[in-house]
């Protein structure tokens, strides 16, 4: 297994295709819950000869609570608000989640 180093201007697509590893075995192999988060100067994983009987496919974690689809132009506080729960309750639910950056489509856990 290989070791990179994050460099600014990478994305898992420009990684992978550099080591000629699929985007889903690269993130499976460094546990990347957000491909859009890449830090610069974090070390990752490439992995090899990845066998595609042993790939697991990834689970949503189950949602304790109701889940919810992010629509246009919603915030995090108007969704708190909305549910009637705390904003910190749900970034507690979604820690893969960042605030600043919701787009339509994703999928919140709202907590009870």
């Amino acid at each position: 297994m290989d070791v990179y180093t994050i460099k600014p201007g990478d994305t898992l697509y420009s990684i992978c295709k550099s080591y000629d590893v699929s985007v889903c075995d690269l993130m499976m192999a460094n546990k990347i819950r957000n491909p859009y988060n890449l830090r610069i100067g974090t070390k990752i994983c490439i992995p090899s000869d990845t066998d595609p009987t042993e790939a697991m496919e990834p689970t949503e974690p189950a949602c304790q609570g109701t889940l919810y689809t992010v629509e246009k132009g919603d915030t995090l506080y108007m969704i708190a608000k909305m549910h009637r729960v705390s904003l910190n309750a749900i970034m507690e639910a979604n820690p893969d989640i960042d605030p600043y950056n919701l787009r339509a489509g994703m999928k919140l856990c709202i907590p009870k």
